[in-house]
């Protein structure tokens, strides 16, 4: 007779909370999640085999296990998705003021890379691809909201940013962001 064995990992996020990162050594936004990993064996229900509650820099994705005995004290402190957004959004204004001038932000409080919904790793063609999207969105010749113009320049000052190389360096850098090394990509192979 054979027996078939098999393990899944089930993870539930626990919150998120902020806290000085040991590998990027600034403030980062850090995921608290329990992970279980079950056994299973045929026709025999599943069976935990482990469980540990584990934490991950957002940033540079580095993952520790969360000791048992601290478990409870970092319980208190984790909030929503949402309330960090709002930690975040305070923390870059205090940063971005301590530097001199707000250029990491725009007036309405989101990041270039916001305004273009595109991640911060995202290559120029990505960029471009969801500057065209929104553009054909908000473009005023064809969007009836009253905002469209003002949506509009944001969307051509991020593009006109987030294209240039030097000036993206030097926006990546005022948010915190490490400087991108460009990797071999699988057409260039």
């Amino acid at each position: 007779m054979i027996a078939l064995v098999g393990t899944k990992d089930y993870v539930e996020e626990r919150g998120f909370f902020i806290h000085d990162c040991p590998v990027c050594g600034q403030p980062r936004v850090f995921s608290v999640a329990d992970t279980r990993r079950k056994l299973t064996i045929y026709l025999i229900p599943t069976v935990p085999v482990r469980s540990q509650q584990v934490m991950e820099c957002l940033t540079c994705h580095g993952r520790w296990a969360v000791p048992e005995g601290s478990q409870r004290q970092l319980a208190a402190v984790l909030v929503s998705h949402d309330e960090v957004s709002r930690q975040m959004l305070h923390l870059e204004r205090h940063r971005a003021a301590i530097l001199g001038g707000g250029a990491a932000l725009q007036a309405n409080g989101r990041t270039l890379y916001q305004t273009l919904q595109v991640d911060p790793a995202a290559d120029p063609e990505v960029i471009e691809a969801a500057y065209k999207r929104l553009a054909l969105k908000h473009h005023p010749d064809r969007s009836t909201d009253a905002n469209a113009p003002a949506r509009m320049r944001e969307l051509n000052d991020a593009r006109a940013v987030l294209l240039d190389p030097p000036r993206r360096r030097a926006y990546d850098a005022s948010l915190g962001i490490p400087e991108r090394i460009d990797g071999l990509r699988a057409d260039d192979v």
